[in-house]
């Protein structure tokens, strides 16, 4: 669930025409079979027909912002609540929930891993994101929960499939996922009135070794900015420290793509910026929750938005690579609501039939 932040504040992209050591793994697949050479050049992923939305059982509460009055399109801005994006970044009202609260998102963001998990077994060479959606669409309302995406701001899918060149809210079609293809797959589920967030990096067939790697220094990042999170930290530690990744793997962090608070709420302060920042948004403190998701771009490239209104991709063709996860800050430190993170490299190795070796 992305949210960009531009100018101080907070809001969708504008309606314009617009794991083990990742060489260890480029081995291992090489041998049972040969890997691509190359890319495939800086084609662009074409958009598919994306079809009706897959239906959701009455007895399934639905979050407040479907209700009359709500936004409808990303124009209409985000959903109004007590911890919204109204006003500017810095010092804003952050929830602290109760023992209670958390339970409810601990049970949230378990069943959104465990949804991303199904999503990205499904990922292969020949399947549509469409039926990725589906898949991911039945696994949620089959445990009473709804896909927090489907009707937000008019948004017609369950979970946003990114590949390639698109950087974000990627809308499932019918476009099949070809060999080499990476994916983000996008989770949020609401569940007894509060939602989890997480998502991941998959991959079609066997990567080239830049895409590989790409995938391998985001999550990289998305750990740093997770590790120095604790009480009396300042919300800029998270930019510093991903920033520092960025440097280090020769990467571009994309610097108005930021992560969010969440809760009863699928949006909300504080604004998790994931570059270096000068935003004073305070200090964490035990019983925030919000999510952490850097994107990572081959190399320096504006993101344009395309015809849709919603898919967001690098302007000229770069390749981009997301991981996230929803943070608990508790009083000794943190905890990985949505944790552990999915182990999308030996999903591939399984597949194959390769051995290879968890993360750290």
């Amino acid at each position: 669930a992305v949210v960009l932040l531009v100018r101080n504040k907070c809001r969708v992209l504008p309606r314009q025409r617009s794991p083990a050591h990742v060489p260890r793994l480029a081995v291992a697949l090489a041998s049972a079979g040969s890997l691509p050479k190359r890319r495939r050049g800086e084609q662009r992923v074409a958009l598919g027909q994306v079809s009706p939305a897959q239906p959701v059982p009455e007895s399934i509460c639905r979050p407040p912002y479907l209700g009359p009055g709500s936004p409808r399109k990303p124009r209409d801005g985000f959903p109004e609540h007590e911890f919204d994006f109204r006003g500017e970044i810095s010092q804003p009202k952050v929830e602290v929930k109760s023992a209670e609260q958390i339970e409810g998102m601990r049970a949230a963001c378990k069943l959104a891993r465990k949804t991303l998990k199904v999503a990205g077994r499904a990922v292969a060479p020949g399947v549509s994101t469409d039926e990725i959606d589906r898949i991911a669409h039945d696994y949620i309302v089959s445990h009473g929960a709804y896909p927090s995406p489907l009707g937000y701001m008019g948004f017609p899918k369950a979970i946003c499939t990114s590949v390639n060149d698109v950087v974000g809210h990627g809308i499932p079609d019918s476009r099949q996922l070809e060999e080499g293809d990476i994916i983000n797959v996008d989770v949020t589920v609401y569940l007894n009135g509060f939602h989890g967030d997480t998502s991941s990096m998959f991959f079609a067939g066997r990567p080239v070794k830049s895409a590989a790697l790409l995938c391998r220094n985001t999550q990289k990042a998305m750990a740093a900015g997770i590790k120095v999170c604790g009480p009396g930290v300042d919300f800029r530690e998270i930019g510093k420290a991903i920033d520092q990744v960025a440097k280090e793997t020769n990467c571009y962090v994309h610097p108005e793509i930021s992560g969010h608070g969440i809760g009863t709420y699928f949006h909300g302060r504080p604004q998790v910026v994931h570059c270096v920042n000068p935003f004073d948004q305070g200090v964490m403190q035990p019983g925030m929750t919000f999510t952490i998701e850097p994107v990572f771009l081959e190399r320096k490239e504006m993101v344009r938005e395309d015809i849709d209104g919603w898919t967001m991709r690098a302007a000229n063709g770069a390749w981009s690579a997301q991981f996230e996860h929803t943070i608990l800050i508790t009083e000794t430190g943190f905890e990985v609501l949505t944790g552990p993170s999915i182990d999308y490299r030996g999903i591939l190795a399984e597949k194959l039939g390769v051995a290879t070796q968890k993360s750290p």
